[in-house]
């Protein structure tokens, strides 16, 4: 059974729609459509992760924009999301990310992850991973890409 067909086994009605919010969420990120994975969200809604604060976004709009300077250009983002954990107000993750890059490398990097929901919209998406493990398993020439388009 996948993790999210088995928390929505365990969940109250309001809880399961929680979850389903959120594997369609990850199936849309999945796929790269970063405009159709920030109408997940609120107006107001927060995209945090822990590591890098500074690196916060804010509606729609700025999360769009925050996942297209992140990871456009992979060739596959997958999501192996594998432990689910829902209730009426958030859902609860952990997966390991794979970003695969056009050059052949692939980073993978273990996620936990909160999702707070509000009215069927994601208000806060709080992540949790280790910055220095990802950025040791980056191509040399992922990191100046992203350093250039930061000038």
């Amino acid at each position: 059974m996948n993790p999210f067909d088995q928390a929505r086994s365990l969940a109250t009605p309001e809880a399961r729609a929680n979850i389903d919010l959120v594997e369609a969420f990850f199936q849309t990120l999945e796929k790269m459509d970063f405009e159709a994975t920030g109408r997940f969200f609120t107006d107001d809604g927060v995209y945090c992760d822990e590591p890098a604060h500074e690196m916060n976004a804010t509606g729609p709009a700025g999360v769009t924009q925050k996942l297209a300077k992140s990871i456009t250009g992979l060739k596959a983002f997958i999501m192996g999301v594998d432990t689910v954990v829902g209730d009426a107000g958030r859902v609860t993750t952990r997966r390991t990310e794979e970003w695969h890059f056009s050059t052949g490398e692939v980073a993978k990097l273990p996620v936990l992850c909160m999702h707070e929901i509000e009215d069927g919209k994601i208000k806060r998406w709080h992540e949790f991973w280790n910055m220095p493990s990802l950025i040791a398993q980056m191509p040399p020439s992922w990191i100046e890409e992203r350093a250039r388009q930061s000038a």
